[in-house]
């Protein structure tokens, strides 16, 4: 599936973040939606969120880059 990879950065207050949303599928048959964030250059945080259908996934996935476009994050240039 199609990753999403975005960052926010700002120099002057010492701000370099990035946000990543893939979707893949799971062993039992659902989907599960993977977010990382963290400081650029880090490992960061993850999180798994499972759906039973792929555009349920999709939807989840969709919702959380465009909450990240509103606060700032884009893709790499």
């Amino acid at each position: 599936m199609l990753a999403v990879y975005m960052e926010r950065s700002d120099h002057a207050r010492n701000l370099a973040r990035f946000y990543q949303v893939d979707i893949q599928p799971t062993l039992f048959g659902d989907w599960a939606v993977i977010c990382r964030w963290g400081r650029i250059g880090t490992d960061g945080r993850a999180r798994q969120d499972w759906f039973p259908s792929l555009p349920e996934a999709q939807t989840a996935q969709g919702r959380r880059v465009a909450r990240k476009r509103r606060r700032g994050y884009h893709g790499p240039l």
